[in-house]
């Protein structure tokens, strides 16, 4: 003859072993659950956008019949993927010399003259040039009076500039999926700036690698 008591221990017993296995059973499937999401988002994330300076150089023409110059750039946008569409929007890229911190908070009043590019839009490994010019006079409201000096008067060519380009990144997955739109910041550095394209400071010069930082190239 069982006492109650020891039912009641047996039951006991087996409920708390069903719970653990319940338990068990739950931790498992979030696991596998984070574990598929984590491989899908990186199967779907593509490369980023490649972004640089074609031949490292911003070009300036001087045009002495309206007392300014023509500052000519060229951003090359390279999709290394082969799963994505990349759309490089709202671009504005601002020039700075090295005493003023390009990732300054306020870069339109702290640059020395700013581009806006058109919008680009760059398919699967493939790479499209973003070419802009802007007319600088010697107003303090467009350029900085000192280098204009030097880049209209005086012809020079400066060095060890940076170029600081933001702008808005979308990305369309070839399943039809887009992604959140990113704000980006790239840094394009050391830059020259002056001469004319085709002439000495354009000889053996290599494109500059843009980056989302400041400490390398």
């Amino acid at each position: 003859m069982r006492a109650d008591g020891d039912d009641d221990g047996k039951t006991s017993a087996f409920r708390c072993l069903d719970a653990a296995r319940y338990t068990v059973a739950a931790v498992v499937t979030v696991l596998i659950v984070a574990v598929v999401v984590t491989s899908l988002k990186v199967v779907l994330r593509p490369e980023s956008l490649r972004l640089s300076v074609v031949d490292g150089v911003v070009y300036s023409t001087p045009l002495p019949a309206s007392e300014a110059v023509t500052l000519q750039l060229n951003l090359r946008a390279e999709n290394p993927s082969g799963r994505a569409r990349m759309y490089f929007l709202n671009v504005t890229a601002y020039l700075f010399d090295g005493a003023t911190p390009a990732s300054t908070p306020t870069p339109d009043e702290d640059c020395i003259i700013f581009f806006n590019p058109t919008d680009g839009a760059v398919r699967q490994e493939m790479a499209v040039d973003l070419m802009t010019s802007v007319e600088a006079t010697n107003d303090p409201g467009v350029m900085n009076q000192t280098y204009f000096e030097l880049l209209y008067a005086d012809g020079r060519v400066i060095g060890d500039m940076t170029l600081r380009v933001d702008g808005s990144l979308v990305t369309e997955v070839s399943s039809g999926f887009n992604m959140t739109r990113l704000q980006v910041t790239y840094y394009c550095r050391p830059l020259l700036v002056g001469g004319s394209k085709g002439g000495k400071v354009s000889m053996g010069r290599k494109d500059v690698l843009c980056t989302d930082n400041l400490g390398s190239q």
